[in-house]
């Protein structure tokens, strides 16, 4: 859960929905996403990312740390450009999954506030790490707050 947000439960549960697509995106198109000359029946012994539950995790924990790709690169042994290009093709059937499930991120506060108030449990968590920073709202007392300029001390 830490690294996905998914339980286990939920996580197997996207995954039926993600395993079709992308069997039928593969089918037609490489881990690029450029046209197959003549469809897949399968997956290589050696692919670089072994089966749905594999590619599934990747693209869970991708968001996670997306600022910077080394960290993907090196838990799942592959080069940061590997991890740009795989993660193009693989985002794009993961859409159409949460899609699917009616999962996809809400863009606009009142229809988020409309489904949030249709759960009976209101407490809620935010899985997330980008919080405001409380300022000062005077503009003197932010430059005196939050200067980059060394103060001198007493």
């Amino acid at each position: 859960m830490a690294l996905t947000s998914l339980l286990p439960t939920e996580f197997d549960a996207l995954r039926t929905d993600f395993t079709p697509r992308w069997e039928r995106y593969h089918r037609y198109h490489t881990l690029d996403g450029e046209r197959r000359r003549i469809p897949a029946h399968g997956e290589r012994a050696n692919a670089t990312l072994p089966g749905t539950d594999t590619k599934l995790f990747f693209l869970l924990t991708y968001p996670k740390t997306n600022s910077l790709q080394q960290p993907q690169a090196a838990s799942f042994g592959l080069s940061p450009t590997r991890v740009s290009r795989l993660a193009g093709p693989l985002l794009g059937v993961l859409n159409q999954a949460l899609a699917a499930r009616h999962l996809l991120p809400v863009r606009d506060g009142a229809p988020l506030a409309q489904r949030l108030a249709a759960y009976p449990d209101q407490v809620f968590t935010c899985d997330g790490v980008a919080r405001g920073i409380p300022r000062n709202v005077d503009r003197a007392g932010q430059e005196a707050e939050y200067s980059a300029k060394k103060k001198s001390t007493p």
